[in-house]
């Protein structure tokens, strides 16, 4: 019992270090050291699940556990993912993100005042989000494009405001960053996870949030006088510059962003009917699909040097990926080692084989601590990839089927984020339309709400 304790304290300490806006991976990282010298003062080191050479220092050993769980995690899905987000900001750099944003969001401004917008809407923002996996990111671009759009039309700043925070949650892409882990983590190829198991759940709660986003902005508009700015001044200079340059783009550069999708669902069906005897990986279509993007910029321009003097913007954006996700998938790897010596893991396992309820038990404890702390937290990925590392150790000795469990905490991690004050996108656009970040929340917690409990019960219901 005393170590479940301590286990609870250093999860309890990393959420208020998180939610005090402390760098989330150190926070995470160094509960995680802090519980391995722990569990190597109170001899529990020998319980470790990372394969070393032990020197039979059982301090150093804990150190070569850290060791090798950086080399593991770094190797690998964090290179994929390092690489991903090197493509994600050449695509910036370019313009090329922005060009799709505004290319898909210009026809919604010939609608008119119907509330019928706000599912489009929501609709339109999310399938933005397979372009644009940053959150920030893709509220800075639609506050300056679906924003202005939405409330031309005729909806509510709040109403529009709302749908723009909204629109990065859970839309099924092989490209994310939470979805490529947790193919990793079952072992399943991207495409398969994603679209033979997540999608099940997620594709039938976006379809249901965007009739309940619709019912509840009519709602609040009627309960509430909506006021704030039109004005999507909030823009940085780096989004207006890629917005100002999207506009002298050709039309076909709003599908480049899309490129390394659109190469792994064709492979993956290519080699589904006999075609290719492989599936591609994201590492080898992102380089594929830098590389034409790269040699269209060098025709259009008519320089090659330039080309490829720009594609420093590739390299810049994998030390991003490094610094951000990957850094939380090796301090998570570590706080999960920690709490596994501390025999947390072992006995949720014992809980779960002794009662056939318990295994739902458990996973909706895994679910509400996630909720909890990305609404506190405003962050998507600490609490998923803090949690994410466990289930395939309770999966293998209980009747929890992981692909459930990982499309649960995932989409929670992704849902409830939306509904914190501190979240990143809620202050980006509530400063959009001058309100107060509050007055956004209340827009967004009730379809997030719903979504998080649709997910969840998708999740059981329709992945087998």
């Amino acid at each position: 019992m005393l170590y479940l304790l301590i286990s609870l304290l250093a999860i309890a300490a990393v959420v208020y270090l998180i939610y005090k806006k402390v760098h989330a991976a150190t926070a995470i990282f160094a509960a995680g050291v802090i519980l391995l010298m722990l569990a190597a003062l109170t001899g529990r080191a020998e319980f470790r699940t990372t394969e070393i050479e032990a020197t039979g220092n059982s301090f150093y050993d804990q150190l070569l556990v850290i060791d090798a769980l950086f080399k593991e995690r770094f190797s690998g899905i964090g290179m994929a993912i390092m690489v991903l987000f090197g493509f994600v900001s050449y695509m910036r750099h370019i313009g090329a993100d922005a060009k799709t944003v505004v290319v898909l969001s210009s026809p919604l401004k010939r609608f008119k005042g119907s509330y019928w917008l706000v599912p489009v809407g929501f609709i339109l923002g999310s399938l933005l989000s397979l372009v644009i996996p940053s959150a920030a990111a893709l509220s800075l671009l639609l506050v300056a494009t679906l924003l202005p759009a939405l409330i031309a039309a005729g909806l509510t700043p709040l109403t529009v405001a709302a749908i723009v925070v909204t629109s990065s949650t859970i839309m099924p892409t092989p490209l994310e960053a939470g979805l490529i882990q947790g193919a990793d983590l079952t072992d399943m190829t991207v495409t398969e996870f994603v679209y033979g198991s997540v999608a099940y759940a997620t594709v039938p709660t976006l379809l249901v949030t965007a009739f309940v986003h619709m019912w509840w902005q009519r709602h609040c508009d009627k309960q509430e006088e909506s006021s704030g700015s039109t004005d999507a001044g909030l823009t940085d200079a780096a989004t207006e510059q890629s917005i100002a340059r999207a506009a002298t783009l050709p039309g076909y550069y709003a599908v480049l962003p899309l490129l390394p999708l659109l190469l792994i669902v064709v492979s993956a069906v290519l080699e589904r009917v006999g075609v290719l005897s492989f599936e591609a990986g994201i590492l080898p279509v992102t380089v594929v699909s830098l590389f034409i993007a790269m040699s269209i910029e060098s025709i259009r321009h008519r320089t090659i040097t330039g080309a490829i003097d720009s594609a420093a913007g590739f390299f810049k954006g994998m030390g991003e990926g490094a610094a951000g996700v990957v850094a939380l998938l090796v301090a998570a790897a570590v706080l999960v080692e920690g709490i596994t010596q501390m025999g947390v893991i072992d006995m949720l396992i014992s809980t779960a084989e002794n009662s056939s309820g318990a295994a739902v038990f458990i996973v909706l404890i895994f679910v509400a601590a996630t909720a909890a702390m990305a609404a506190l937290t405003g962050s998507g990925t600490a609490p998923y990839f803090a949690f994410s590392e466990v289930v395939p150790n309770l999966a293998s000795q209980t009747s929890i089927h992981a692909p459930q469990m990982l499309t649960a905490i995932w989409g929670t991690s992704n849902l409830m984020r939306q509904v914190s004050p501190v979240n990143a996108a809620i202050l980006i656009v509530a400063g959009a339309i001058d309100v107060n970040p509050i007055r956004l929340v209340k827009r967004t917690a009730v379809p997030m709400i719903v979504a998080t409990v649709l997910n969840t019960l998708f999740a059981f219901m329709f992945i087998s």
